[in-house]
């Protein structure tokens, strides 16, 4: 048997595989299996070390990012620039939305002048637009950048208006320390009615049928998705006949959905009409922030994540503008629902969204638990 001080040696060397064929051709199961115990252990003191290394590096960069001065955001460019291998920390998304959080305006807007290109496209984007939904003006950081700064057209985020839309503005934000940090609100239900036995039986009247394209429900489903929640399902439903108003919350009630499955007539379903800005920052929080147990994809790919939703829930076409999409927004009438079943768990932050067509005779339904 091959001695532990050998096995390091034959795990080192460059011949490591011609001796492990060699010891398999010759019948030596034990050896080879040792050697592939101590290489397991090698491994993990590795990676130990490596997810060491990516939380210092993650903490120095968030200490540059938050620290306020263009010092600070000149060495984090540089280091930047420098790392080929980019740990969680690095990820130029996370670094946006701390410098754009942590830096003053011109200091932040330095990020995306000429002198700075070098930080790269994807930075560059991302901070764009999580200054943007802080409210920033576009001339503004164009002046203060010395540029017109444009997003590229091949990148994802150019499809992103330059200015906020009505129902952005009121975007929450997490608020973060060297250490720490402080998540972000969801939206309650700006009202909210019980839907009795009775509401839901009236209901029934109206023939709902499932329609739902597989590309809307990546669209619809996009928050929650890449915000890391439990879970949540998507649908699209057409109605021969016109929905009264006053009949949505029971038609809601009744739908073939996962979400509202064994519902009773005593359980709890509450619905009521939402304004727009209270969908889309629900929407935005739920990709920015992420659930309980992600990060979420930040500002400006959350903003991203809530449009594509908002226009798959309003029927948009695939090649629609931002315009378009806002536009059949607010035409299309909004609700918010709970439900007390088995699917909402109703312990963080549940929630369920429709969108009414004009015409009443098309519901487009997002509902996502953060509970596995």
């Amino acid at each position: 048997m091959t001695g532990r001080s050998e096995l390091e040696a034959v795990a080192a060397s460059r011949d490591s595989w011609d001796t492990t064929e060699g010891w398999a051709r010759q019948g030596d199961a034990e050896r080879v299996g040792a050697l592939g115990r101590v290489l397991a252990e090698q491994y993990e003191a590795a990676a130990k070390a490596v997810r060491g290394l990516d939380s210092r590096l993650g903490h120095l960069m968030r200490v540059l990012a938050l620290t306020p001065g263009r010092p600070f955001v000149e060495q984090l460019l540089v280091l930047h620039r420098e790392s080929r291998e980019r740990p969680e920390g690095m990820r130029p998304r996370l670094l946006a939305s701390l410098i754009a959080e942590g830096q003053p305006l011109r200091d932040a807007a330095y990020v995306l002048s000429d002198e700075a290109t070098r930080s790269g496209d994807e930075l560059r984007a991302c901070l764009y637009h999580e200054l943007l939904l802080r409210g920033e003006n576009a001339d503004e950081l164009h002046r203060l950048a010395g540029t017109a700064f444009i997003v590229p057209e091949w990148h994802r985020l150019a499809w992103l208006p330059d200015r906020l839309a009505d129902m952005e503005y009121g975007g929450e934000f997490p608020g973060r320390s060297y250490r720490g940090a402080v998540g972000v609100g969801y939206p309650d239900m700006a009202s909210r009615q019980w839907v009795d036995a009775a509401a839901r039986r009236a209901a029934v009247r109206y023939s709902v049928h499932e329609s739902t394209p597989a590309h809307l429900v990546e669209a619809i489903g996009g928050p929650p998705s890449v915000g890391g929640w439990g879970g949540y399902e998507a649908r699209v439903f057409t109605s021969r006949e016109r929905i009264d108003p006053a009949d949505l919350p029971g038609v809601l009630a009744g739908l073939p959905m996962d979400c509202v499955a064994g519902l009773g007539e005593l359980s709890r379903f509450e619905a009521g009409p939402c304004p727009l800005d209270e969908v889309w920052q629900t929407l935005f929080a739920t990709a920015s922030a992420g659930g309980m147990y992600a990060s979420g994809v930040h500002g400006a790919y959350g903003r991203l994540s809530a449009w594509r939703a908002i226009a798959g829930l309003v029927g948009a076409q695939r090649d629609a503008g931002a315009a378009e999409v806002e536009r059949l927004a607010v035409a299309c009438t909004w609700f918010r629902f709970e439900a007390d079943t088995e699917w909402f768990h109703n312990e963080i932050s549940d929630y369920g969204i429709a969108a009414v067509a004009p015409g009443g005779r098309r519901i487009a339904v997002l509902a996502a638990t953060d509970t596995d």
